[in-house]
């Protein structure tokens, strides 16, 4: 698990670092600083020329430009050509950045300003170009000059392309630490070196599009710095092998879970056999499908190894009792339940997640059309809010337009607040809420933490994507972490198979079976 931190959160654990246990901000720079040339030189060593590299050193009145001109110091020492360049009006420098200001100045390098490098074309041809103008420091719309000097920098990038590093201390100029948006303009960077921490801003849309590869460095503050006062957001970037239950050998059957998949319609097949294949895949130990008469060819052809319960959808809603009574019977026999993906929002589906809610007495998934029929039925709203508790779990997995019908908002709003409003919602209906998009977002009524997952691309977006999502949550269930846990590795696992399918196939061709298939990949052996 790695922390993913706000600027405020930053800052906190900076200021303690340096005031409760008494570590010297000038040494903290300096490591950063260090950090930053490091992996400039590690460019450079994939770039040799036979003459010196030119550097541009882009930096601003706080910290962060005093970050940047100890990164210009040590290039100048280990040969480069540095420009020092500082940009922003007036003449207000933090305590550091004079600091370090006045040491270039001892060296016997001059500084110059943003005006009087742009009326000087004939020097801009750099290599290398330091942006240290903000840092995390960014959260409106940059001024003038700032904006300006990140114009320059984009259009010398357009010109000289892969022959010039942008390199980002810390943030990209112009990108918000704590969501990831373009604060009007900002700098698209090669790489950003970032310190102790991966900030929210880099991992979150459209800001992870800005950041280029990021190397999180260790500077000198860690986790002791947050008193334990813990970040409200983390990520997963170790082995599957670590995050995942080992599987005992001495198992059978039940102890793997009996999964009871609700799925599928008259019209739909692909759902059922997505989501109930995946979860064997899984691991589960049985799984139990529960469909739409039509679709028993199918599943019996392609998934022999399902048990298999069907209803006929002609039925007139007073008859319905017959579909519920054999829903309980396979109810029964389950350790936990998914519902969801392609049963429609008809009265026969509204009848079998009304049963479900009521009468189900342990751990259930909720997916597409469940949510659905939820986000118009007050009813099964009060049901959904009733249902979880000490010894059962609700897990929902709301892509963004269902959430934003969940949530009773618009879509472009609930992408605005994908990291406040999932904590919202699952305290609204005290459950664990997957809320998935080009970051998937997964919030607890338990938790104080929101996960983001950083693993996925763009091929994932294609229909039964998500059926095979709830299928491996369906298998996780069995596993004996809490529904947050579960969510999260799911989340995380979902993502890593995609990443292998696109890798195999692309991001264009994929299909969501390949994601299913490329789970194989990705589950420990044992």
């Amino acid at each position: 698990m790695q922390y993913v931190v706000t600027s405020a959160e930053m800052r906190r654990c900076d200021q303690n670092t340096s005031e409760h246990f008494g570590m010297d901000s000038k040494v903290l720079m300096e490591r950063a600083a260090l950090a930053v040339a490091a992996r400039i030189g590690e460019w450079k060593t994939c770039h040799e020329t036979t003459r010196a590299p030119r550097a541009l050193v882009a930096f601003g009145h706080g910290n962060n430009g005093g970050d940047g001109v100890a990164v210009g110091r040590i290039l100048t020492q280990h040969g480069y050509q540095v420009t020092f360049m500082s940009v922003g009006e007036g003449n207000v420098y933090s305590q550091l950045a004079r600091q370090q200001m006045d040491i270039v100045r001892a060296y016997g390098y001059q500084i110059d300003t943003f005006s009087n490098i742009r009326e000087n074309k004939s020097q801009m041809d750099w290599d290398i170009i330091v942006d240290a103008m903000f840092g995390i420091g960014c959260n409106r719309p940059l001024e003038e000059e700032y904006a300006q000097a990140v114009g320059m920098i984009e259009n010398i990038k357009k010109v000289h392309k892969d022959d010039l590093l942008v390199c980002a201390v810390d943030m990209p100029s112009g990108i918000s630490a704590d969501d990831g948006q373009v604060c009007g303009t900002a700098v698209h960077a090669d790489m950003t070196v970032t310190f102790n921490f991966a900030k929210v801003g880099q991992v979150m849309y459209p800001g992870c599009e800005y950041t280029g590869k990021l190397y999180v460095e260790d500077a000198g503050i860690t986790q002791a710095g947050f008193l334990e006062k813990m970040p409200g957001a983390f990520l997963y970037d170790e082995k599957v092998s670590d995050l995942l239950p080992e599987r005992v050998s001495y198992g059978n059957k039940s102890t793997f879970g009996r999964i009871l998949i609700i799925a599928g319609s008259s019209q739909i097949s692909g759902a059922c056999t997505l989501c109930a294949t995946t979860c064997y895949r899984s691991g589960a130990g049985m799984v139990r499908i529960f469909t739409a008469a039509e679709n028993r060819e199918t599943i019996q052809t392609m998934l022999p190894e399902a048990l298999l319960d069907t209803y006929t959808t002609d039925a007139e809603e007073e008859d319905f009792e017959g579909t519920c009574a054999a829903l309980r019977k396979a109810m029964k026999w389950s350790s936990a339940l998914c519902i969801g993906p392609g049963i429609g929002t008809d009265a026969v589906a509204h009848c079998l997640l009304e049963t479900v809610l009521r009468e189900y007495t342990h751990s259930i998934i909720l997916d597409a059309d469940a949510l659905n029929l939820i986000a118009e039925d007050e009813s099964l709203q009060q049901l959904l809010r009733e249902y979880q508790t000490s010894d059962k779990w609700v897990i929902i997995t709301p892509h963004v337009a269902e959430f934003a019908r969940l949530y009773g908002s618009t879509v472009s709003e609930c992408k605005k607040n994908i990291l406040t409003w999932p904590r919202v919602l699952a305290e609204k209906y005290r459950c664990t809420v997957i809320c998935k998009d080009a970051r998937t977002v997964v919030a607890d009524a338990q938790s104080s933490q929101i996960y983001l997952n950083v693993s996925g691309n763009s091929g994932m977006a294609t229909a039964g994507s998500g059926d095979v999502l709830t299928g491996l949550l369906g298998a996780l269930s069995a596993c004996g972490e809490s529904a947050f846990k579960i969510a999260c590795m799911g989340s995380y696992l979902h993502g890593l198979a995609g990443n292998l399918a696109a890798r195999e196939y692309g991001e264009y061709y994929m299909l969501a079976g390949d994601i299913m298939k490329s789970l194989q990949q990705v589950l420990p052996e044992k």
